[in-house]
């Protein structure tokens, strides 16, 4: 019986900042249900001995092994030829793989490449989990009371495959399983270790449910994983967790299920009926970029002028000459001017705007790198706000667009309290 796993990742593509994994993300969530603890997680580049050394490695401390990717018809596709050295086997050539490949690439009036034919090969003895959405095979071999699988990159594909695998060994999951329930939190505006100080003491005894930090440059997260014999009482045992992490982190948690601040924005704008137009200097229009991600953004928002040189903050946004020369463009006057003027030609109920230093040249003594001013005008009154913000190029930019949304959020949450009749007293 599966009791234990780990997730093989495997791609030198994953060492890079434009590639992300979420294969493992999906197995292991799929595993939990099951009842499937993961214990780890490794990404191996595509680098024979190293995959070779990692799958046997897994197979000596955990029940299954499942990998991703590395099936394709390259050389540099190497799983099938590490599994068959971590278990001991030959690679077998399999007629009815290369008989399938020629179907697919004929239906598709393609001629197939003969380094197709590398994927008709697998360890002797593992029993081959066809790819319905996919050119390349996977396999499931055993070794020794433990499992590895090996499933295909593609999300797809591997999900597919995945489910196959599954309906295979049934009789061998977990029976008596416990379902494992997440609840992720969001919060801006704190420190790490400011909102841990808040919060610890409800969680650093727990085991169940268990509590996780994860800090991103844009905002913090809260895990909150608990295990049950059904959802409805793993859900009973996080909500004491987030009605205490409500009451502590009160107008910095702004999600209890794992939304991002720009939905919860655009859905604030909505339930007040309030509409939005923005200014972006700095940002380069990252701040409409997040809120037109989100569906139903158009009801509220009304749309972003990127000013980001001296012309076209005078030209679109009326900022003064004098005012650039007199002050530079990164300052509390020109943020100033550049909403107002966008309040005049908008007539957006609220408005935002932004100019700042996000380096790595530029900056002064007074406003150094990192320097950001948000212009924020409301029906009840127009002011400026000064940030400072550390990090990159990018990460400046980043955050000064989450700084903007949380300006929004905290405006937008008091309205809405505001706007609360009074409670009747007994």
């Amino acid at each position: 019986m599966y009791k234990t796993a780990e997730i093989v990742v495997v791609g030198s593509e994953f060492f890079s900042r434009d590639k992300r994994d979420t294969n493992s993300i999906y197995l292991t969530e799929e595993l939990e249900k099951r009842g499937i603890r993961v214990l780890s997680k490794s990404v191996v580049a595509d680098d024979l001995e190293e995959l070779t050394r990692v799958v046997k490695q897994g197979l000596s401390a955990v029940d299954l092994v499942i990998s991703t990717g590395g099936l394709g018809p390259t050389e540099d596709d190497r799983t099938r030829e590490a599994a068959a050295r971590a278990v001991g086997a030959k690679l077998e050539y399999q007629a009815p793989i290369e008989e399938e490949l020629k179907r697919r690439f004929s239906r598709r009036g393609r001629t197939m490449s003969e380094n197709n034919l590398r994927q008709a090969y697998v360890p002797a003895g593992c029993s081959i989990l066809a790819n319905e959405t996919g050119t390349a095979p996977g396999f499931h071999c055993r070794f020794r009371g433990a499992s590895f699988v090996a499933l295909p990159g593609p999300p797809r594909e591997m999900q597919a495959m995945f489910g196959q695998f599954l309906e295979s060994v049934a009789e061998e999951l977990p029976t008596e399983t416990q379902v494992v329930v997440r609840r992720t939190l969001r919060v801006s505006g704190l420190g790490e270790s400011d909102m841990d100080r808040r919060i610890s003491e409800f969680y650093k005894d727990l085991t169940n449910p268990e509590v996780t930090i994860n800090f991103s440059p844009h905002d913090l997260e809260i895990h909150i994983t608990a295990k049950a014999e059904s959802t409805e009482a793993a859900e009973e045992l996080i909500q004491p967790l987030v009605t205490a992490f409500r009451e502590r982190l009160d107008g910095f948690l702004f999600s209890e299920h794992d939304r991002s601040l720009a939905e919860v924005v655009v859905e604030q704008l909505r339930d007040c009926g309030s509409t939005l137009a923005l200014a972006e200097s700095v940002t380069g229009g990252q701040v409409a970029h997040s809120l037109c991600s989100v569906a139903g953004a158009s009801e509220v928002f009304l749309g972003s002028l990127v000013t980001y040189t001296n012309g076209c903050k005078r030209a679109l946004l009326g900022v003064k000459e004098s005012t650039l020369e007199a002050k530079s463009a990164v300052s509390e006057e020109v943020a100033l001017e550049m909403v107002e003027g966008l309040r005049e030609r908008t007539g957006a109920q609220i408005c935002l705007s932004c100019t700042g230093y996000a380096g790595p040249g530029g900056g002064t003594e007074e406003c150094p790198v990192g320097t950001v001013f948000v212009g924020f005008s409301t029906p009840e009154r127009t002011t400026v706000r000064r940030i400072s913000l550390p990090g990159s190029r990018n990460l400046i930019r980043s955050r000064a667009t989450q700084a903007m949304l949380f300006l929004l959020f905290r405006y937008l949450r008091k309205k809405k309290e505001s706007e609360r009749p009074p409670s009747l007293s007994s």
